[in-house]
């Protein structure tokens, strides 16, 4: 038997009106699907090393036995990014190094297009409609984070003082129930130095404990709204802070994507305005869950057997429906497989400043 001739496929290389890539022909392809809402799908290729070397190549005249072709001048070359959106090309050959299969790789969302019978074209990838086209994955996570305030912030303080607002109290003290927290803690720095009310020197300083009373004329200032209930809190926290206690401990929450696109997506394009926007500004829950609805595309086909929905909408739409984000500055990466990588952060907090951001 000629070296030229293969069993199992139907013209022998060489004859009259074949083209090289003419013995190749399309064997199963490969599919997987992930939970991110993507297929991968690999289509494979057998035939003559040179062969499939040709068919690869693209153009009409480098077809395989079924008359698919790679368009374009560039085709698909092994060992490297495709075009027609393959992240990645294989040629393996078999013992002897005559027979070989190549192989291209698409993830996408659209698994009829990455399978077409024909010439492949751009499969529909996730967010063809709305986003990157050439999206890979889009992760979202909610990680905790703790922040550290000042003691005179933590919660009982801050019932404290509305309780105050809310009665009506007297203002008679320099700034009301708004200075309230600044000037109890410049009677404690007078009483570590001594000094009672009127600035004059405690007797048996030693034997004189802190107390709130002892500093403030509770008849005439915002105290006199607080209940006992209240004002023994309040004791008890300047008592804390007394003791060397400065800082409380409060839950903060960080809303992370990390998006990874391929390598002729929009990311490569330097089309980078999309992620900038709105950055170090204040961002409404009900702004993001618009965005991760926008940003994650339903697999195909949406059958009750693989769709699905984000369980963090309903999270963030229950728990965190009246927080605010800060939009942090996002991070972009170019990995080393020709990949690019987009991290974006939204740092939660309920009491971030309206003065200092503007909203988005």
């Amino acid at each position: 038997m000629a070296n030229n001739t293969f069993v199992g496929f139907p013209n022998g290389q060489g004859e009259t009106g074949v083209t090289a890539a003419d013995v190749v022909r399309e064997i199963q392809p490969i599919t997987t699907w992930g939970r991110d809402g993507n297929y991968t799908v690999t289509r494979r290729w057998r035939g003559p090393v040179t062969a499939l070397e040709n068919f690869s190549s693209g153009g009409v005249g480098d077809k395989d036995y079924a008359g698919t072709y790679f368009t374009g001048a560039s085709g698909i070359l092994p060992g490297g990014a495709g075009r027609d959106g393959a992240i990645k090309t294989e040629l393996q050959q078999d013992e002897g190094g005559q027979l070989g299969i190549f192989s291209a790789t698409w993830v996408t969302s659209n698994l009829a297009a990455a399978k077409w019978t024909g010439a492949p074209v751009d499969p529909a990838t996730r967010g063809a409609t709305s986003g990157d086209q050439y999206q890979e994955s889009s992760l979202w996570t909610l990680d905790g984070n703790d922040l550290e305030k000042s003691l005179f912030e933590c919660p009982k303080m801050l019932d404290i003082l509305n309780e105050i607002k809310s009665d009506g109290a007297p203002t008679s003290c320099a700034g009301g129930e708004l200075g309230l927290t600044a000037r109890i803690r410049a009677s404690m720095e007078d009483y570590k130095n001594g000094k009672d009310l009127n600035g004059n020197t405690i007797p048996d300083y030693f034997e004189t404990e802190y107390a709130v009373a002892n500093y403030f004329d509770i008849s005439s200032c915002p105290l006199v709204a607080l209940s006992s209930t209240q004002l023994n809190n309040l004791e008890a926290i300047c008592q804390d802070y007394m003791k060397g206690v400065e800082a409380f401990t409060i839950s903060q929450y960080v809303l992370r994507n990390t998006k990874t696109v391929q390598y002729n997506s929009a990311v490569a394009a330097v089309a980078l305005i999309p992620y900038y926007a709105d950055v170090n500004k204040i961002w409404l829950t009900s702004d993001i869950t618009t965005l991760m609805g926008a940003d994650t595309r339903p697999i195909d086909p949406p059958t009750s057997t693989v769709a699905y929905t984000l369980p963090l909408i309903g999270l963030l739409g229950t728990v965190f429906n009246t927080s605010k984000w800060l939009y942090r500055t996002p991070d972009v990466q170019e990995l080393s497989n020709g990949k690019w990588q987009v991290t974006r952060e939204w740092w939660e907090s309920s009491d971030y400043s309206v003065a200092l951001y503007d909203t988005k």
